[in-house]
């Protein structure tokens, strides 16, 4: 490690506080780390699938420092100019003002007490706060370019080791998606992690920004000589435990350059069958028994970004693809499922033209990536009615809003109420991490939320913030589901040209987002502010 972190024993010591691993975790990997030539930090990041961040919110958790969250703290350019540049180059550090404004000299290595006393000499007595030395270095770069570029050139401004690292933080945080986006100071990376984008480290300077544009498109397939144009590519990246990632790209040019966005298509083993989807269990069984079913359609709606291909994905993997013959059509192929023919639909290939090619391939179950428009409506609606399981996703803000939207659409009636056997709506939200996660009484607001009486005893749960969850209170991202199973009366209803709100009262087992949500926050998986928008259109 360079002078610029902090210890391997400090951070150990730190995360054995904080408990994100234990004593045996670190005496079973210290020989394997030796191995390979790899300090045991590093190899602790890849057991606990922990970014170096984790482990240094322990540290600033066990010495009672705030930790530095940058840019989100600014730099103080005018203190930090004062400092030499030869002490900054061994040691960096930088005057940083908190989101309260108070100002603090932030350091990756609390215990380099020398250094410290001699910026405070220079810059006042300043109180300490943790930051990462990534971060610290890049911002030094940026602010100190004529100072500092020489000595960092080869780690700093490499955009080949940016990538990497950029790539591990995503791996490691569990992101979905790599956002670089040109600004008027330079470039941000930001990652979307449970929903929400975070920035990762420092603003990177405009030439280092430029450099790893290009070496994005490189990788990628595209025209680096074009830049007026949007791109579309795909890499894939392999990660140091040998998990090959995938990765979709697209550029676009704005204001101040071009932004990329890379997103990752790697799939969750962990989350790959119903029963760790988050669905109620009544409501499970009742897709599974949809399911069983040789012909209908089930439909799974919600905005784009709630899960929808992935319970989908969960539903195919109930079938026995051996004695099943399953076609998908899809945009783009998200995951790959053995024993299912799946088609990645394109300029040349539509939805329903897809579909239409299905139908002369003998098919039990046809996934549908998305009904988009009449046409593929139209040929879904016939597969169903003619003997064949179909499945499918509509943008819609809920269940009997599916109705709405198909006949809007152009659909006829009497055809989805002969065909539709159920559907789902879908949202996702944050789960509490079970490590921090607090306990307390909820109070008469919180009661009225849950449609209990003002004077009932329910505990609730709420965000804290520890090392695990990188201090954000959440770890992870469950879903909230709403269902509504087609029997004759609402088939009846839905013929008979009735609107969303008879159909929700016609359904007999119409379980709501609302129900959901409240479900889920008696459970402790998530929070009252998680789900408020849901409850609060409830009431």
């Amino acid at each position: 490690m360079t002078q610029a972190m902090a210890s391997e024993s400090l951070l150990i010591q730190a995360g054995l506080h904080s408990g994100l691993f234990d004593n045996d975790q670190v005496t079973r990997l210290r020989p394997q780390a030796r191995a390979r030539r790899q300090n045991l930090v590093e190899a602790l990041s890849a057991e606990m699938s922990l970014p170096l961040t984790a482990f240094y919110l322990a540290l600033s958790e066990m010495r009672g420092l705030p930790f530095a969250r940058i840019p989100a703290w600014r730099a103080e350019e005018t203190l930090l100019a004062r400092l030499p540049a030869t002490l900054l180059k061994r040691h960096p550090m930088a005057p940083l003002v908190s989101p309260e404004g108070v100002t603090h000299l932030a350091t990756a290595n609390p215990d380099d007490a020398l250094s410290i006393e001699t910026a405070r000499r220079v810059a006042g007595a300043l109180p300490l706060a943790i930051a990462e030395p990534e971060a610290l270095t890049t911002l030094l770069v940026r602010l100190r370019a004529k100072d500092m570029r020489h000595d960092y050139e080869g780690e700093a401004e490499d955009p080949v080791k940016l990538f990497e690292h950029i790539v591990r933080e995503a791996f490691l945080r569990r992101a979905s998606d790599i956002h670089i986006e040109a600004i008027h100071e330079g470039a941000r990376v930001r990652l979307r992690v449970d929903g929400r984008l975070e920035t990762v480290g420092a603003l990177l300077s405009k030439p280092l920004g430029d450099a790893l544009l290009s070496r994005v498109k490189v990788l990628s397939g595209m025209d680096i000589a074009e830049a007026r144009a949007p791109q579309d590519g795909s890499l894939i990246y392999t990660s140091e435990n040998g998990d090959s990632i995938e990765m979709r790209v697209a550029s676009a040019p704005i204001k101040f350059g071009e932004r990329l966005t890379l997103r990752v298509m790697k799939s969750d083993p962990n989350r790959q069958k119903l029963d760790a989807l988050g669905l109620p269990p009544q409501m499970t069984a009742r897709l599974r028994e949809a399911l069983s079913h040789p012909h209908g359609i089930v439909l799974v709606t919600g905005p784009t970004g709630s899960g929808k291909s992935t319970t989908l994905y969960c539903a195919l993997r109930e079938l026995d693809a051996d004695s099943l013959n399953i076609l998908t059509a899809e945009d783009p192929i998200e995951q790959l499922i053995p024993g299912v023919s799946q088609v990645q639909v394109n300029a040349k290939v539509s939805f329903g033209d897809a579909l239409r090619s299905f139908l002369r391939h003998d098919p039990d179950v046809i996934l549908v990536g998305e009904i988009r428009d009449l046409d593929t409506a139209n040929v879904a609606l016939k597969a169903a009615v003619t003997g064949h399981m179909v499945l499918s996703t509509l943008h819609t803000n809920s269940a009997p809003g599916a109705v709405t939207r198909l006949t809007d659409i152009g659909c006829e009636r009497f055809m989805l109420g002969a065909t539709l056997r159920g559907i789902l709506a879908q949202r996702l939200v944050r789960m509490l991490c079970p490590h921090c996660r607090k306990k307390q009484d909820a109070d008469a607001a919180t009661l009225r939320l849950l449609g209990e009486p003002d004077d009932a005893k329910i505990a609730i749960h709420t965000p804290t913030g520890c090392p695990r969850c990188l201090g954000s209170g959440y770890r992870g991202r469950i879903g909230l589901y709403e269902a509504m199973w087609v029997d004759a009366d609402i088939a009846e209803a839905i013929s008979s040209g009735a609107g969303e709100r008879e159909i929700a009262a016609a359904a007999r087992d119409y379980w709501r987002l609302a129900d959901d949500a409240r479900q889920k926050v008696r459970e402790g998986l998530t929070s009252v502010q998680e789900v408020r928008m849901f409850l609060e259109d409830d009431l």
